[in-house]
This record gives C-alpha cells, sequence and structure tokens, in this order.
C-alpha cells in the first residue's frame, strides 16, 4: 500500500489570505490613533520628556509671551508715543553692536515709541562738529527722550540745549536723569554725584534685565552635552582645558570685523550691509545655542543674568552658573547650579567646574533637564522679551518723572558674600 500526503495549501492562497487580517490591524491602529484625544498642554509643561514639548515651543508666538493677557488678547495699543532719539556714542566695531542693533529693532517695531537713530558712524553726522551740535541737528529739542548708548565721547556738556528732553544713559556712567546699568552690583559701587545747573542733585540709576531675539529648536539636542562659551575679548591661548574623553566642545566668539560704513549710507536702515553683518553675526550664535544641550559662559562664576544667559534660555540650552542674585526665586530653580569657587589668589584663572557639573548631571535625570529648558524659554519669553526692557525702560524714566532719585532695584539683589561686590562685613 502506498501512502500518500495530503495535498499542500497552495503558497499563493497563503500570500493573498494572510495580509487580510494584517490590514485589518493595521486599519484599527490608525483609527484608534486619529480618535485618540491630543495631549493636554498642562501635561506636556509639566513632563514635556514623557509627553513632549508644547507645539507652540520654538520660533512661533507661546501663550506666555510678553504683551499676551491671560485670555489670550494682546495688551492694548498706545495712543501717544514717545519721540525718542536714539544715540549710539560707540565706535562702529564696538562689541556691544549686537545689544544696539536689538534695541533698535525692538524701538522700531514697538507702537509705544517713535525712534530716530543716529550715531557716531551715522551719514548726517558731522564729524567736524560737537556732538549737541549734531544732537540738536537731528532734532533734539523735539524729543521726550535721548536715549543714549554708551559714552565714546565722554561728558557732553551743554545738554540743556535739547530742551525739557529727559537723558537716559545706558551701558557707561554719565551724567543723565535716568542711568540704566546692566547689573545691579554696578550700583553699589560709589555713586558719583550728577548735581546739575538747576540743583536738583543725582539722578535715578536702575538695574534693567536683558533682552533679545532667539529660539529653539523643536528636535531637542542632547542636554547631556556641554558647550562653552569664552567672551569675545579673551585670546584662544587663554580658554581653560576641556576635560578628555567628556562631551565638553568650545564654541570660539567670532572675531569678524563689520563692514565699513559709507558716507552716503545710513548704517540701520534694515538693508544695509552693516546691519546685516550684526544679524549673521546673531545667526551664527543662536546656531550655536540651539545645538548645545548645557551652555556654560565664561563668567559663570559671577552669578550674573546677562544678555548671553539669556539668549540661552531662548535657545533651549539649559544655563549652568553660579545662583543668580538678581531675581534669585525666578532664575535658581532653571539653571545647573554650581557652587561659588574658592580662590587663595583673585588673578587665577578660574578653572572649569568639571566635577561640579559632572555631579550634578549624574544625579539629574532628562526629564528634569528637559522641564528645566522648557521653563526657563517660558520665563524667558515673558520677562526677558525686547517689549518688556522697553516697557521697563518707560516704567523707569516715569518714577524719575514723578521725583525718584537715587538707586532702584526693581528686580530686587541677593547681597551676601558671594556678590561680585561684596558688603564691608565680609572684608
Amino acid at each position: 500500500m502506498r501512502l500518500t500526503a495530503p495535498p499542500r495549501t497552495s503558497s499563493l492562497t497563503s500570500l493573498l489570505v494572510l495580509p487580510v487580517p494584517l490590514a485589518a490591524l493595521i486599519l484599527a491602529y490608525l483609527w484608534s490613533v486619529s480618535k485618540r484625544p491630543d495631549i493636554p498642554e498642562y501635561a506636556q509643561v509639566e513632563d514635556p520628556h514623557q509627553w513632549g514639548f508644547p507645539k507652540w515651543y520654538g520660533k512661533g508666538a507661546s501663550p506666555y509671551d510678553y504683551g499676551v493677557e491671560p485670555d489670550g488678547k494682546e495688551q492694548e495699543k498706545c495712543d501717544d508715543p514717545k519721540n525718542v532719539l536714539l544715540f549710539i556714542d560707540l565706535p562702529y566695531d564696538s562689541s556691544d553692536m549686537p545689544h544696539v542693533m536689538m534695541t533698535v529693532t525692538a524701538l522700531e517695531s514697538d507702537p509705544t515709541i517713535n525712534v530716530t537713530t543716529i550715531s557716531l558712524f551715522s551719514k548726517k553726522w558731522d564729524p567736524e562738529r560737537n556732538e549737541v551740535d549734531n544732537l540738536v541737528e537731528a532734532g533734539c529739542e523735539t524729543m521726550d527722550w535721548i536715549w543714549r548708548i554708551g559714552a565714546n565721547s565722554g561728558d557732553l556738556g551743554e545738554t540743556k540745549r535739547c530742551g525739557g528732553a529727559i537723558w537716559v544713559q545706558e551701558g557707561a556712567r554719565a551724567k543723565a536723569d535716568v542711568t540704566l546699568l546692566d547689573q545691579p552690583h554696578d550700583m553699589l559701587e560709589p555713586l558719583t554725584k550728577q548735581a546739575d545747573e538747576s540743583g536738583t542733585g543725582v539722578g535715578l540709576l536702575s538695574h534693567i534685565l536683558p533682552a533679545v531675539i532667539f529660539y529653539p529648536e523643536r528636535q531637542v539636542p542632547s542636554l547631556k552635552s556641554i558647550t562653552y562659551f569664552p567672551r569675545a575679548s579673551t585670546l584662544p591661548r587663554d580658554y581653560p582645558s576641556l576635560p578628555w574623553g567628556r562631551t565638553w566642545t568650545v564654541h570660539p566668539p567670532s572675531r569678524k570685523i563689520p563692514p565699513k560704513v559709507k558716507p552716503d549710507q545710513d548704517p540701520f536702515s534694515p538693508r544695509s550691509a552693516y546691519r546685516r553683518h550684526w544679524e549673521k553675526e546673531d545667526k551664527r550664535k543662536a546656531s550655536a545655542l540651539r545645538q548645545a544641550g548645557i551652555c556654560l559662559f565664561e563668567g559663570w562664576q559671577d552669578g550674573v543674568v546677562d544678555e548671553q544667559v539669556a539668549q540661552a534660555m531662548l535657545s533651549g540650552c539649559v544655563v549652568a552658573m553660579v545662583s543668580p542674585h538678581a531675581e534669585h526665586d525666578m532664575f535658581a530653580p532653571l539653571i545647573l547650579p554650581i557652587p561659588k569657587p574658592s580662590l587663595s589668589n583673585a588673578s587665577t584663572p578660574t578653572p572649569l567646574p568639571v566635577e561640579s557639573l559632572d555631579a550634578y548631571l549624574s544625579e539629574t535625570t532628562s526629564s528634569e533637564l528637559k522641564h528645566k529648558a522648557l521653563h526657563a524659554f517660558i520665563i524667558a519669553r515673558r520677562h526677558l522679551d525686547p517689549r518688556a526692557r522697553t516697557k521697563a525702560v518707560s516704567s523707569t524714566v516715569n518714577k524719575w518723572e514723578n521725583g525718584g532719585r537715587g538707586y532702584d532695584f526693581p528686580h530686587g539683589y541677593r547681597w551676601d558674600c558671594d556678590s561680585i561686590v561684596k558688603p564691608a562685613w565680609c572684608r
């Protein structure tokens, strides 16, 4: 008797039958995903590591932006804008020009301000005449404020020729009605008396928070990598040595010289080669900040929130630094805190805080780092926005008009033995 096996199932039939249930499963999965409710925004804000960053995290507008009310409506517009003469009293290649360009852009777009900009290298500036003559020619007597950045020209002398304009001085100590200082500890140095002709005494000195226009990438970089950003004034040979075998990199600052301003050109016009140069420099810096996970800036040991820190927070980079002395309660939870180094010799270069950062990162989860990055971005969009800074300057001028004189600490200041300017009891 011959035994025969049952006929085999056609392989073609199997190929035709098997995809049917598989396709049904795929369709069912896609249907369920499409019907899944969106992740609540509050959950993303609380834990971006688990739920992803909110849709507004990036270049676009966010509900936390300065000028947006809790109900999502914009603040009311101004019907009586101030006339401001912005006087750039700096050389054309000053390292402060990125800040100047940010200020120009902010004032040009601010509905509460009508701005006219003039500088030592503007086409209408006559080097044969003194500074006040040039300001009068620019119409300073018709202005509400004269906002001077820098003090390259020194004492301007007969400022009364500009009528009743309020003088606002930024970036230097000079005779003015209102002096804006980048850091609160600058006000703790001896106050230079500013007696004017009318004998009204000193002006008003105030600390103003920095402001920049940067944004992060939607694709969050590794928050375990560290990028060191030295100052532009530090030579490469003086950069600290980076640790071997670690995820450390250094971002050298640009040393490109801006193009010379031709006599017939307005350096602050939107499409001028001079202005485009500084825009490109900002883009280069912004790209490095977006790709960095943790940012460590030269001067981290001073505990100051400056424009670099603001740039990093708005770019999604977690800042490592000594806890800030101004607005401590607001900024301290947003940074990687580093202990203040103790050096026996003040002239000794401060070493990189390698051990402190390694110890902190070994105990900190990616979830915690992403939470810091997102919430630093939120705080910066509210408080380190150019419109917020312009409003703060306006409020300071109003204080002066209402009789305010002396020192103004609108953001508080922790004055202790770790401060740059130490109290007498620490010496």
